[in-house]
């Protein structure tokens, strides 16, 4: 993934500060940055070249001042000062992708044929193991870190164009194949991402 090196900068800056409850510190990032969005007039005083930068800083601290981690807060003043609000979205951007790494948050997109299960949820609980299973078993040619504890995330969307096929997507790699019910046997495997991916599905 490419990020603005400025950004990632910041966004490295704040999840190394002592204390840091980086969860919470996500959280808040990503409520400053949906109030710029929603909030044109706010937006617009924040970055707006013909106010002083103690005047924002004032605002900011008067808004955000015991609702934020002070880390957080420092970076938005920091920000303020040097004239680089516009890169905040993208300061989240980065610094969740840092929270992931160091909290070895691991997303796992499926797309399946057809429901298999409920409206609510299109695959039961014993098929989202076994695919979990199947990644865990083959962490390295999914990309993934060999002996790091990850804590995967999985979302489940029906798309009847895959016919009987599965899609699954792991970070960057993608696999596409046939699933049985059960999950027994996975074939015709193809990654977008250059890789050996017979060894995802070597026993």
């Amino acid at each position: 993934m490419i990020f603005n090196k400025v950004a990632h900068n910041y966004a490295l800056a704040l999840s190394q500060v002592s204390g840091l409850n980086l969860e919470q510190a996500e959280e808040d990032l990503h409520a400053i940055r949906d109030a710029l969005r929603a909030d044109e007039k706010f937006s617009i005083f924040v970055q707006s070249p013909g106010l002083g930068t103690a005047v924002k800083r004032k605002a900011f601290v008067a808004a955000l001042e015991g609702k934020v981690q002070k880390a957080v807060l420092s970076l938005c003043l920091i920000l303020i000062e040097r004239r680089r609000m516009r890169i905040l979205p993208e300061i989240f951007v980065s610094f969740r992708h840092i929270v992931d790494e160091i909290l070895g948050r691991t997303y796992v997109d499926v797309l399946i044929a057809k429901n298999l299960n409920t409206e609510a949820a299109p695959l039961d609980d014993a098929m989202k193991q076994a695919i979990l299973d199947k990644i865990e078993k083959n962490r390295a040619a999914f990309g993934l870190h060999a002996t790091k504890k990850l804590n995967y995330t999985m979302s489940v969307k029906v798309n009847p164009e895959l016919l009987a096929g599965i899609s699954v997507r792991v970070a960057d790699y993608i696999f596409d194949g046939t699933v049985a019910r059960n999950l027994i046997h996975w074939h015709d495997v193809a990654a977008v991402h250059p890789f050996d991916v017979s060894k995802a599905f070597s026993e």
